[in-house]
């Protein structure tokens, strides 16, 4: 059994666990989960990854309670299947997804998933990122995956809901991402969503104008402003920037005491942040990717900065699959062992 030390970073060394245990058939046991968080232990969108992946894999499952901070995984064979999966809190939708994705990419038949909670949370990707962004680079690795938001879930109520087709996978390519943008511009989207009481305030159109006046590129912006019903008032600006050969994306949640065009500001600034860096993938989006060059066991990728998120996360994956990751200064190349 694999034993690993949750204090070493935060859920994602859990979901990448649960994922790789899932797809190896891999028992494992952790230990001090999110141990250097201030409130430590399982949060309920932990619990619904464990108990969602659980169900999906017929797994047998010890300290899947609230708060624990130690956890026993031993799975079985996967089944593909439709599910449904409700947080019960504004956790984030996106998440649970991320730990179901790669045991399910495998099989014989494609799986839909319908996972309630949040949709947009202050420390996970929107569900724009996942659909403009992450899931780009998936497809172009050969991974198809419909992804659909059919309501959107702010903090504190949640209720989002996102609907997701995946589809087998047949062959998964490399991915080779280490190179500096090549390739010709092609577009620059920009969205905001809001829940619709924030129309009236124009918090949309705000939103988009504080990211347009901070944004010196030379292109004509593809914008788009959506209000929509939700539990809880809140919305985000999303952007992202696309060559033919890579695409950089970037959101920010709105707060009450930001000004709708300081969101937009910021935005702006930290997509720019990454374009400057020459790099063909964002850092958040690489660090969603690592597991799936591991999966494939050869790949490269050039990052603006290591954070302690990609180190802990190639720590986890190094565990489960027998792959070895070298870190160059920014470039992270990984090979079989």
């Amino acid at each position: 059994m694999i034993e690993i030390d949750g204090s070493i970073g935060g859920g994602q060394i859990l979901r990448t666990s649960l994922s790789l245990s899932a797809l190896t058939g891999k028992k494992f046991k952790i230990i001090n989960i999110r141990g250097k968080r201030e409130k430590g232990g399982l949060k309920a969108q932990h619990l619904t990854c464990i108990r969602a992946l659980a169900k999906i894999c017929s797994a047998k499952v010890q300290g899947d309670v609230l708060d624990s901070k130690e956890l026993t995984f031993l799975p079985d064979k996967v089944l593909s299947g439709n599910y449904q999966f409700d947080i019960g809190t504004a956790g984030s939708t996106t998440l649970v997804l991320q730990t179901l994705l790669p045991a399910l990419l495998f099989l014989n038949e494609p799986s839909e998933l319908e996972v309630i909670g949040g949709t947009a949370n202050p420390f996970a990707p929107p569900a724009l990122d996942i659909q403009q962004v992450f899931l780009w680079h998936l497809e172009k690795i050969g991974i198809q995956v419909n992804f659909e938001v059919l309501k959107e879930g702010f903090y504190p109520k949640g209720g989002g809901k996102i609907k997701v087709v995946i589809h087998p996978c047949k062959e998964l390519k490399e991915i080779k991402l280490q190179e500096s943008h090549q390739g010709h511009y092609e577009t620059t989207q920009v969205i905001a969503v809001c829940s619709e009481e924030l129309q009236q305030k124009d918090v949309g159109k705000r939103m988009i104008e504080g990211f347009r006046f901070h944004f010196p590129v030379k292109h004509e912006l593809q914008t788009r402003e959506e209000y929509v019903a939700t539990l809880s008032t809140g919305c985000y600006l999303h952007a992202n920037y696309t060559y033919d050969s890579c695409k950089l994306g970037m959101s920010v949640l709105g707060e009450r005491t930001i000004k709708a065009e300081d969101i937009g500001k910021e935005c702006a600034l930290k997509l720019l942040h990454e374009m400057k860096s020459g790099e063909n993938v964002d850092s958040f989006t690489a660090d969603q990717l690592l597991i799936y060059i591991a999966i494939k066991g050869t790949g490269k990728i050039r990052v603006a900065q290591i954070t302690d998120h990609i180190r802990t996360n190639i720590q986890t994956i190094e565990q489960f699959l027998n792959v070895k990751f070298e870190i160059k200064d920014t470039l992270i190349e990984c090979r079989k062992l």
